[in-house]
């Protein structure tokens, strides 16, 4: 059996920039990530027929079918199938997955787990795909299925780990990894599930249409996230975690005020309640309208405020985060 891990994500800043050809209009900004212990994961078994199998825990769905060529067109388990048509395995198999990330959190679940199959897929069928390769297929099956554009940022951290500064250019988008301690950084920061999984928020698509048809509004917020990008990425490599969390509250307020929907009434009653406990900053993580929210808080404050967000119904989960990115083994 092939068993193959990605982790998840928290999103620090640029977000929405990272998608082409708004990075271009704003001159190439960074976008900021750091990668977490919650993993995707995906177990490949080989069969001794030609029938496909393939189960998501996560959404309580199997389906089996003849081979590789009777895959059908649309299926909720479309970018599964979609993948492995484009690995073309020789023989039947087995593909279970499953996510340790809550549905629709936000932090980067369904990229985990598009990096993950691919890992696993790459092995199995001897396909020799680099991983700057395997990141362009996975966004780009995505996009094929999604019919919008999709950014870059989500695929760096499971295939690399780390705390990332991801980087657009003329030549294309890559990636460093920042001298950052990630001991201190999991100190500082609280991650907190709402119960609820994504239902609206920001609508790149639709940003991205107001940015090309000249909306001044929201050209000068996104001006105004990557200028504070910019400075993230400075402060991470220096070490100046003050300014990180300065930095990391003005990007939520310049993004909320982008897109209300991305903030909901749940939302805002956790994030009211966990500043006045002593949290210094808060971040809807992803698109939003549901989903997670990221914490900065001063490590003495950490167990009043996870008190407070667990009384007003929150979920705080417990992670850190992991240098590790995809990983592949076979058992």
């Amino acid at each position: 059996m092939i068993k193959s891990t990605a982790p998840t994500r928290i999103d620090l800043a640029g977000g929405t920039l990272d998608i082409w050809p708004l990075y271009l209009q704003f001159k190439n900004p960074p976008t900021l990530n750091a990668a977490i212990n919650l993993y995707a994961t995906v177990e490949l078994t080989p069969r001794n027929d030609k029938r496909v199998f393939v189960e998501s825990k996560d959404l309580h769905l199997k389906s089996e079918f003849r081979s590789i060529e009777s895959l059908p067109e649309r299926h909720p388990l479309h970018l599964i199938l979609r993948t492995l048509k484009y690995y073309q395995p020789k023989r039947g198999l087995s593909v279970v997955t499953s996510s340790e990330a809550p549905p629709g959190s936000g932090i980067g679940g369904s990229s985990a787990l598009n990096i993950a199959l691919h890992g696993a897929l790459n092995a199995f069928t001897k396909k020799g795909l680099s991983k700057k390769q395997i990141l362009e297929v996975a966004k780009n099956i995505e996009t094929q299925i999604i019919s919008v554009p999709t950014g870059y940022q989500d695929y760096f951290p499971p295939l690399y780990g780390g705390v990332r500064s991801v980087r657009p250019g003329f030549l294309g988008v890559d990636s460093v990894a920042l001298p950052v301690s990630l001991d201190e950084l999991s100190e500082k920061m609280i991650l907190c599930y709402t119960g609820n999984p994504r239902q609206s928020g920001i609508n790149n698509w639709e940003v991205m249409k107001k940015v090309l048809d000249g909306d001044r509004v929201t050209i000068e917020k996104l001006k105004k996230i990557a200028k504070i990008a910019r400075e993230m990425d400075r402060a991470l490599t220096t070490g100046k975690m003050a300014e990180v969390t300065t930095l990391f509250k003005k990007e939520w307020q310049i993004r909320k005020a982008l897109a209300p929907a991305i903030s909901t009434p749940m939302m805002n009653k956790l994030i009211l309640g966990a500043m006045q406990k002593g949290a210094k900053a808060a971040k809807v993580c992803g698109a939003g309208g549901g989903g997670c929210i990221a914490f900065m808080v001063p490590p003495k404050k950490k167990a009043s405020v996870s008190a407070e967000l667990t009384r007003l119904k929150g979920q705080v989960i417990p992670f850190r985060f992991v240098h590790r990115g995809l990983r592949v083994q076979t058992v």
